[in-house]
């Protein structure tokens, strides 16, 4: 007879949650802003990422050095030698500005990408030293210098080779260690680059896609005075807050889909027509991505309930809420050039635990079920503690008064 009662109590309290959720989830899907944000505001961080994979495959799409680089050169004429091997790897030479002072305000300034000087002490001799004049705080830069530098130590490596032939020396004599690189990442291709930022930014829509949701089923409510008839009805505050959680879950869980699936789509798209990109990550992984992040909702949707219920303002919770996302997605940003691999240790982070293990899932690399049920373990841990917190706070009355 106990256990009778105790049933009936659990169904009774399960379908007046189940009310609640409904309702919660029937106002939602009536109002249109939170459908947009649902559905529009996650391809934002798709299509920005697959944008620039697009134009860095256009970037990539011919051989550089089959392109003519043009490079603003002062003495090339004091070592022809080394202008023929230049010209040979498709570097012409073109007119530089006349003093120094023009010469480093050009490529400042952004109006010449770099300068080859060669003094006139170069004349009649194998031994020179030239300067190179450019600006590496600006990308675009990057590869002509690079590819300038390449040519010289190219010409430098043929004029050895040479000497120690006609020395009567071996021709690996200037090249006595020779390097030979294996490589063993999925792609050593700028594509894994762009591919790397996807964790952040997935991270970043969990912790803002049920936002606009738990402001206005606690604050917002509150404001509009339409939260206390709620209290009338025979659901005790916790399980209240809880259905409204429960809808804030939801639509985090959709924005979440919506955003993994806009990657996928995007960064196929970008690369399809690109024989130097590597592919994206198979449909799977983004599937265990979903799986992976769901703790992350869990605890994402939790604080979003804790702040909105102590904050006294929509204001003032619309002010912390749309900080929040940051917090998570910064670290993020900071594994995408310093990865951190998944140790027992790390695992037991809250959040970061999941990120290091996204990223790891990104790589095509398979995490361990060890790892992943740490991870998810301690994470959802922590989201029940913050929610039983926020449950606290919801059950005090100084929580409806206004100001």
């Amino acid at each position: 007879m106990t256990m009778g009662l105790m049933g009936a109590l659990a169904n009774g309290w399960a379908r007046r949650l189940l009310t609640v959720f409904k309702k919660e989830m029937r106002d939602h899907l009536r109002d249109r802003r939170s459908l947009l944000l649902a559905l529009i505001y996650p391809l934002l961080g798709p299509a920005l990422v697959a944008g620039g994979l697009s134009l860095a495959g256009k970037t990539l799409q011919n051989d550089p050095a089959s392109r003519t680089l043009t490079v603003p050169a002062v003495g090339l004429n004091y070592a022809p030698e080394l202008a023929s091997h230049l010209a040979a790897n498709n570097i012409e030479a073109a007119p530089a500005p006349v003093t120094q002072e023009e010469r480093e305000a050009a490529v400042r300034e952004g109006r010449l990408p770099l300068i080859l000087i060669v003094p006139e002490s170069a004349q009649g001799h194998a031994e020179f030293t030239v300067d190179i004049i450019t600006n590496l705080g600006q990308i675009d830069n990057l590869r002509a210098t690079a590819r300038l530098t390449d040519a010289i130590q190219s010409y430098n490596d043929a004029l050895a080779a040479q000497r120690a032939q006609a020395a009567g020396l071996a021709g690996n004599y200037a090249h006595a260690v020779v390097m030979h690189k294996i490589n063993v990442a999925r792609d050593a291709n700028m594509a894994v680059f762009f591919y790397n930022m996807m964790p952040p930014l997935v991270i970043f829509m969990i912790f803002l896609g049920g936002v606009h949701l738990a402001i206005d089923t606690t604050v917002g409510e509150r404001e509009r005075g339409s939260l206390e008839p709620l209290l009338l009805a025979p659901v005790e505050r916790g399980g209240l807050l809880l259905g409204k959680a429960l809808a804030a879950l939801v639509f985090t869980a959709i924005t979440t889909g919506v955003n993994l699936a806009a990657f996928k789509i995007f960064l196929e798209l970008a690369v399809v027509n690109s024989a130097t990109l590597v592919q994206p990550p198979a449909a799977a992984v983004f599937v265990g991505i979903f799986f992976v992040a769901m703790p992350l909702m869990a605890i994402a949707v939790a604080l979003q309930m804790m702040v909105a219920v102590i904050t006294r303002s929509m204001k003032e919770a619309q002010i912390y809420l749309g900080l929040l996302p940051l917090v998570p997605a910064l670290p993020g940003m900071v594994l995408v050039f310093q990865p951190v691999a998944a140790t027992n240790t790390s695992v037991l982070v809250p959040v970061f635990g999941q990120m290091t293990l996204i990223h790891q899932m990104v790589a095509e690399q398979t995490p361990s079920l060890a790892h992943l049920s740490m991870a998810a373990l301690v994470t959802l841990v922590a989201a029940a503690l913050i929610f039983l917190a926020a449950v606290k706070s919801f059950r005090r009355e100084k929580m409806f008064v206004l100001g």
